[in-house]
């Protein structure tokens, strides 16, 4: 992911895949991931919760949190709000983009 946090490349419209978020950059050495959440939203100046995209169970592999996702309209910019608990209690939100089109 580019340091604009926009997923590259874009999800194509209906499309299932596997989406995830490393926290390896920002949970401390030593830490791992007890549990996370995704939630979607659609990107618009007042972001609205969307149903356009079915959100699986979320999973985690090591220091990444993962969800199967499916769905989603083309010409519409997601935001992907991840919440990630470390081991030590600590509460990692990120908000991420994900523009549905399709790809070349």
């Amino acid at each position: 992911m580019p340091l604009s946090r926009r997923y590259s490349p874009e999800f194509a419209p209906g499309e299932a895949s596997y989406i995830g978020l490393d926290y390896s950059p920002l949970v401390p050495p030593g830490i791992g991931i007890a549990s996370g959440t995704l939630t979607i939203y659609t990107n618009t100046a007042v972001p609205a919760p969307s149903s356009d995209i079915s959100v699986g169970t979320v999973t985690i592999r090591g220091r990444t949190v993962y969800a199967f996702i499916s769905g989603g309209v083309e010409g519409k910019d997601y935001q992907l709000r991840w919440v990630a608990v470390d081991t030590a209690g600590n509460v990692w939100p990120r908000t991420c983009l994900l523009l549905c089109a399709h790809t070349s």
